[in-house]
């Protein structure tokens, strides 16, 4: 439970517009762009040029950058 704890703080703490390339939401990947907000438990990606609205509890882990660049170092 801490670790959720953290990352909700880090959420919370994520300037509008950082680049957010994937979350883990519920065991499952999401493909994300950029972080726009979060609000009273909820966390908005940018999603292919839409609002993605995702209960922030439910996210567990997420990568930083764009989800290209993420996925060249996976190949690598």
């Amino acid at each position: 439970m801490a670790k959720r704890n953290n990352l909700k703080r880090l959420i919370k703490k994520l300037p509008p517009g950082y680049a957010v390339g994937r979350i883990l939401v519920n065991g499952a990947t999401e493909e994300t762009t950029l972080f726009v907000n979060e609000k009273d438990g909820l966390a908005y990606f940018n999603v292919d040029g839409q609002v993605g609205a995702y209960e922030a509890k439910k996210i567990s882990g997420m990568v930083f950058g764009a989800a290209e660049a993420a996925e060249e170092e996976e190949e690598e």
